[in-house]
């Protein structure tokens, strides 16, 4: 389906490929896009998932059997009258990938399954699939940077421009620190913690890391028993934007927020976290007025012009249409009906800032995805907003694109913005934020400084939020670190 140059052979399930048509093996393999969203096009959930078994020509009772089964498998109960399009990013992502367990495939191809689903739903999709693959005698691939994929897998092989760098069982190459490294891969937590303060024996799990770091004299006298202190809070801002008494609801759904209020001050740095389905996205799109609330306001501060606030989606290809970079960025201010001195001003300045200047005559779709998130902030930015929000704007991203695209927002922060973003990732709010929202429900449930936020585990366990392991971890050891350099001034003084 693809055109391009191929050589050799790829058989897969006893076929070879290049001897059958897609249709001839779409019961065999089933692929889940890392756009998954590119896989979804049904106006009701239920006939989404109905559709490739009746593809297949299956009668009506097995239509009846497998769409509640799929639907059960990935956690969506109780949508199927529903459009995909009023889902959350996270629940379109388990919509498509139940369409493809509908087809009951033998091989299950799963690309960047975890990009939009909260922590706690990625640890139970990874069970479900472990289940899933033993009941059904089901070989799981799975494919991305994210290495809580590992945590099942008896294989992993990491891949460097088209040749294997490592293959073998996970526990030995989730301890290759550097090699992970030197792939532009976050590796996890506790071993990158244990490697960096020295050890030669980095453990995998927060019991073995526990035990180590107890023997390694880590623990404070009385852990467990010392209250945390709470830090002083600082004088509150002038507010900038709030949601007073909103009631918002899709059409033919039930209401997400009832009586909701919700304000953001000037100067903050603030993560919106949750579930998935919790609001989360609609809140900052009533925020920025994309949205219109049924009842309540949505306010901005007065001032001698209406407040600047821009807004980057979680997809950024949703805001990209110019052909190239530069008239991407330009078309804004053009709007705002700017002298052309004036724009290339802005757009020259914007594009230096998310370091795309010298990609200014290219097509904005020939950048990578990172590339393209950034373009888009790039975008927004040549309109100089006081406020920028941005939802999950790590998503899809390798670790070098986060770590750029965090520290982009982090300067961002520092030369004055106002930022808010929707992130699902839990060290990301650990390490670059200031305030954490937690919404659950259509309700606030916790709101705090950073810190604050994650010392509550239990409540953020019951919204299917986990803390980061070293979190976990040095509370364990009685302190509290949200960054691995804390924990090391911590342990090493």
């Amino acid at each position: 389906m693809i055109k391009g140059e191929f050589r050799g052979q790829v058989e897969v399930a006893g076929s070879l490929t290049h001897l059958c048509r897609p249709r001839e093996l779409a019961d065999r393999v089933g692929l889940l896009f890392q756009d998954f969203e590119a896989q979804l096009f049904c106006t009701r959930v239920d006939q989404e998932v109905a559709f490739g078994p009746e593809n297949l020509g299956l009668n009506r009772t097995e239509l009846l059997r497998r769409v509640p089964w799929a639907l059960g498998r990935v956690g969506l109960e109780g949508v199927e009258n529903r459009d995909p399009a009023t889902l959350s990013g996270g629940q379109k992502q388990l919509l498509a990938l139940a369409g493809v367990l509908a087809l009951e495939p033998r091989i299950l191809v799963l690309d960047e399954p975890t990009t939009d689903l909260d922590p706690l739903r990625v640890e139970e999709l990874l069970s479900a699939l472990d289940c899933l693959s033993m009941d059904k005698n089901l070989t799981l691939i799975l494919l991305g940077a994210d290495l809580r994929l590992a945590r099942h897998c008896s294989r992993i092989v990491l891949l460097n421009h088209g040749g294997v760098a490592a293959d073998g069982p996970r526990e030995q190459v989730l301890r290759k620190v550097e090699t992970l490294r030197g792939l532009g891969l976050r590796p996890p937590e506790l071993p990158a913690l244990f490697h960096d303060l020295g050890q030669t024996a980095l453990p995998l799990t927060l019991e073995e890391a526990a035990v180590q770091a107890r023997s390694l004299g880590w623990e404070c006298p009385g852990a467990g028993s010392r209250e945390l202190p709470a830090p002083p809070l600082p004088s509150p801002a002038p507010e900038l934007l709030a949601l007073r008494r909103v009631t918002f609801a899709y059409p033919d759904s039930s209401p997400i927020f009832r009586d909701f209020s919700f304000s953001l001050r000037e100067g903050e740095l603030t993560a919106i976290l949750g579930p998935n389905g919790g609001g989360k996205t609609t809140l900052v799109k009533l925020l920025r007025g994309l949205l219109k609330p049924q009842e309540g306001e949505a306010w901005s501060a007065p001032g001698d012009q209406p407040l600047r606030v821009g807004f980057v989606f979680q997809n950024p290809d949703y805001q990209l249409f110019s052909e190239q970079v530069w008239e991407e960025v330009a078309f804004g201010p053009r709007l705002l009906g700017l002298e052309p001195e004036e724009v290339n001003r802005r757009v020259e300045q914007s594009l230096s800032r998310v370091h795309l200047l010298d990609r200014a005559g290219e097509d904005p779709f020939s950048l990578t995805k990172g590339q393209r998130q950034r373009l888009a902030v790039a975008g927004v930015l040549a309109l100089t907003p006081r406020v920028i929000i941005l939802d999950e704007p790590t998503t899809g991203l390798d670790h070098r694109e986060q770590e750029d695209m965090l520290e982009l927002i982090r300067e961002l922060h520092a030369q004055g913005h106002t930022i808010v973003m929707v992130t699902h990732s839990m060290w990301v709010a650990a390490t670059y934020t200031q305030r954490l929202v937690v919404l659950n429900r259509g309700r606030i449930v916790l709101d705090g400084p950073t810190r604050e936020v994650l010392a509550q585990e239990e409540i953020l366990c019951s919204c299917n939020l986990k803390t980061p392991a070293l979190v976990q971890l040095s509370r364990r050891l009685g302190f509290m670190a949200l960054t691995p350099e804390e924990f090391r001034n911590h342990v090493l003084g």
